[in-house]
């Protein structure tokens, strides 16, 4: 990507203000060893590679100062990575100086949201998380997503660049790994509509077999294999990591116990009657009724769509790891012999406990589970472009609703608009997120503006291009 790779003169300016920004955030800062820390520090398999790879690294250059070293590298990453994006949007949109810092401003929303509203007022930058890095990585791969589209080859070095640039991020929070469908179905829309073209300008734009075969010829084969080997590729990526860390050539564990916490919190005790093991049975009335003593249960949640997602959100972790965790150590101690002193096998262990209450559960439940999962979902999606309150929840409803209603008229006007499928692929993408983490654990606030600063730009691009269509000037203010 050109553009990206190429530092204009003109971007000295950008640099110099995100060098000043995340270079004050470092200096005034401190790194910030979170709940997550250690599971990286020590490579434990319930996480992904590459941030424990990271903190390896610099703790075998520095041990003394391997934390400092790292927050360093994530603030320059951040302003090198924001610059870069800033240059590439700049490029693409030709746009003014005055409307490059507003994207400048965009951007950094998110590292002033976080310290400022969010619950644990964490400068991303400085915590020793994925988060860390992720949030400067992120934009820098959608705007490689972006250049494989305008780029009209869905089979190409851009598009493979891209693939592979989602894989290092999937490799960095299995959260990322949503972005493969994202590419996937991109890749695919770009072989139909140049397979529909390519049929339009011969004589059989209404033979079905020549349209099939031009679209084919669009290289949906290589993108469906491509799709399948960047799945396959972080499997056994993860596999090896965990293999050469811990002796264990498995995948990253836990996700099934986080995702059947979702399915505990709406469970009813009589459930349980399903469950045909009367061991697993016992397990789960334990601990059901140990949450539901707590009130941790659907039944408690206030009335109201966000009172609800609220209280699930409060009641998950703890579902996870304290109220199943205790009793489904006790269940693998005493059925397989494994203990906290096999920490690693134990996790694979409760994971699979949790695969089997939730198979057993879920026919009982699915009701309340999908009735729960469209209401943290729907917090997901709000929290994406807003904070959550009752008046920002409609401004949420209606924002989205005004950003497709605009992407279908660009695209009305003008099919090859570039701010219409900056907007789409942003839609895409949320909608992707938003239900692939309600569907494992609660859409709080940093697993959800990732795609914040994306979908304002996106926007911001709409209005100035329908504007400009309409023949208004408010767009041509002076530099």
């Amino acid at each position: 990507m050109k553009s990206l790779r190429r530092f204009d003169k003109r971007d000295l300016l950008f640099a110099l203000l995100f060098l000043s920004f995340f270079g004050y955030l470092f200096v005034t800062g401190e790194p910030l060893y979170v709940g997550d820390t250690f599971q990286y520090e020590n490579q434990m398999i319930m996480r992904e590679p590459v941030y424990a790879l990271l903190i390896q690294l610099c703790r075998a250059i520095s041990p003394q100062y391997h934390y400092q070293m790292i927050i360093l590298i994530q603030n320059l990453l951040a302003a090198a990575a924001n610059t870069a994006v800033i240059g590439f949007m700049r490029k693409q949109f030709h746009l003014k100086l005055w409307e490059s810092l507003v994207f400048a401003g965009i951007l950094l929303v998110p590292h002033i949201m976080t310290p400022v509203f969010a619950s644990t007022h964490l400068v991303l930058t400085n915590a020793l998380m994925t988060e860390g890095i992720l949030f400067s990585l992120y934009p820098l791969a959608f705007a490689s997503l972006l250049d494989m589209i305008w780029s009209g080859k869905p089979v190409g070095k851009k598009g493979f660049r891209t693939l592979v640039f989602f894989l290092l991020l999937s490799l960095i929070r299995g959260q990322m790994m949503v972005l493969f469908v994202v590419w996937f179905l991109a890749a695919y829309v770009l072989a139909v509509k140049n397979g529909i073209a390519a049929t339009d300008r011969t004589q059989d734009g209404k033979n079905t077999f020549v349209l099939a075969e031009n679209i084919g010829k669009q290289g949906l084969v290589v993108i469906l294999a491509a799709f399948i080997i960047a799945f396959a590729a972080r499997s056994v990526l993860i596999h090896v990591y965990n293999y050469c860390e811990q002796g264990l050539f498995v995948d990253t564990a836990s996700g099934k116990a986080m995702s059947f916490a979702n399915v505990l919190y709406v469970a009813d005790r009589a459930d349980g009657e399903a469950i045909a093991d009367d061991e697993l049975r016992a397990v789960f009335y334990e601990m059901y009724d140990r949450a539901d003593a707590d009130r941790m249960n659907y039944k408690y949640a206030p009335p109201g769509l966000l009172g609800r997602a609220r209280h699930h959100e409060e009641c998950h972790d703890e579902l996870n790891f304290t109220y199943f965790s205790d009793a489904a150590r006790q269940y693998v101690g005493e059925k397989q012999g494994i203990y906290a002193d096999r920490y690693q096998e134990l996790m694979i262990a409760l994971d699979e406990v949790a695969a089997d209450l939730s198979a057993e559960l879920m026919p009982e439940v699915l009701g309340r589970y999908v009735w729960n999962y469209l209401s943290v979902a729907a917090l997901g999606f709000i929290r994406t472009v807003a904070y959550e309150n009752s008046f920002l929840a409609w401004y949420a409803v209606l924002i989205y609703i005004a950003a497709a209603a605009l992407t279908v008229m660009l695209w009305r006007r003008d099919p090859g608009s570039r701010a219409a499928s900056f907007m789409a692929v942003v839609l895409l993408t949320i909608a992707g997120n938003v239900c692939a983490t309600a569907l494992m654990i609660q859409c709080i606030s940093r697993y959800m503006i990732y795609n914040l600063p994306l979908f304002y730009m996106a926007g911001f691009l709409e209005l100035r291009e329908i504007m400009g269509k309409a023949g208004l000037r408010i767009w041509d203010i002076r530099n």
